[in-house]
């Protein structure tokens, strides 16, 4: 799945930003951004560029603009699920609704995920929450993701296909689904038997007692404690219901903005197609700004449902414009409030 490695554990706001810097500057982070302008040029080439200036001109601007007014309820949807799970820490909403907003913004333009870590580092600066228990809430949320997007995915090509409906794609959603869950709800022994396999293959090696190997394996135990604690079966039930409204949000928001370009569709057709392109923005192979990467996966959703190659690519590219802008936006609305609140 998506999200920041566990081991080993950042433990200050600082290291956050040293590990972020160097999984930016790496050959993974070159050879993925090679891939995205390759994919980018490639699906530009195929747009008509009459009809794109076309669909320019007439896109209904009061559609956008409720499109970035969706943005920010999904971003106040992912603030509420984030306060379920740090109930009792006393960070005021206006704050974690702007870690939020940072968060998403440097998502939108970090690769390969990097930008996950922007939670963990505003979550210790602004909350002086630790970076075990932000890692924690960052694996958690993304399973929570993963469980939404394969029940929406699942009843929306069900539904659109009906008879039609390919038994295979329904197998691949129910297999992710079920992984999910399981993941879930075994994660903290997932965690605990990793730091116990690492314990003793360090003891195998004999080298538990050298410098290096002492701190990974006390950042391993701070991050199996957080993990051990956490109760899935309690707090499953908030956590599921703001998921829900969080990506019911975001599936409303693509709906809105294909409509803004005066393509007719209806709404479980954009919930089946646009599951291609979510997908490849929450899996680690995107480059800076997920230009390419993002937009093939949504042509290809698309092109599943019946859509145009043309429209496909055109409201991928378009859709990705308009979610950097908002979550920018919003982002900068946020750090302007935060500065005259102080």
């Amino acid at each position: 799945m998506a999200g920041p490695d566990i081991n080993p554990t950042p433990q200050s706001a600082e290291a956050v930003l040293t590990e972020r810097k160097r999984r930016i500057f790496s050959v993974k982070t070159l050879v993925l951004l090679v891939l995205s302008v390759a994919i980018a040029y490639f699906l530009i080439g195929k747009l008509d560029l009459g009809r794109s200036w076309d669909i320019i001109r007439n896109a209904n601007l009061l559609l956008i603009a409720a499109s970035c007014l969706v943005y920010f309820t999904s971003n106040f949807f992912k603030a509420l699920r984030f306060r379920v799970m740090l109930s009792g820490a006393g960070i005021p909403f206006l704050d974690l609704y702007s870690i939020t907003s940072y968060h998403n913004f440097f998502n939108q333009i970090m690769p390969a995920r990097t930008g996950e870590l922007t939670f963990v580092y505003y979550l210790k600066k602004i909350g002086n929450i630790d970076v075990s228990k932000g890692l924690h809430i960052l694996v958690v949320t993304r399973i929570f993701d993963f469980i939404v997007i394969s029940a929406f995915f699942i009843c929306s090509i069900i539904l659109f296909f009906g008879a039609n409906t390919s038994i295979a794609l329904v197998v691949l959603g129910v297999v992710f689904l079920a992984v999910s869950v399981i993941t879930l709800f075994n994660l903290k022994w997932l965690v605990i038997w990793s730091g116990r396999l690492f314990h003793a293959a360090t003891a195998r090696l004999g080298i538990q007692e050298r410098p290096l190997a002492a701190k990974i394996l006390g950042k391993i135990d701070v991050v199996v404690d957080e993990f051990s604690s956490f109760k899935a079966g309690r707090l499953a039930p908030m956590l599921a219901l703001t998921s829900m409204l969080t990506w019911g949000a975001l599936y409303f928001l693509f709906y809105l903005t294909i409509r803004s370009f005066g393509i007719e569709i209806g709404f479980i057709q954009s919930v089946a197609g646009s599951t291609g392109g979510v997908l490849t923005n929450v899996l680690p192979i995107n480059s800076f700004g997920s230009f390419g990467t993002l937009e093939a996966g949504w042509t290809g959703g698309f092109l599943l449902v019946g859509m145009s190659e043309h429209d496909a690519i055109f409201t991928g590219f378009g859709y990705h414009v308009i979610s950097f802008f908002a979550s920018a936006l919003i982002a900068l609305v946020c750090a302007i409030a935060m500065k005259i609140r102080k």
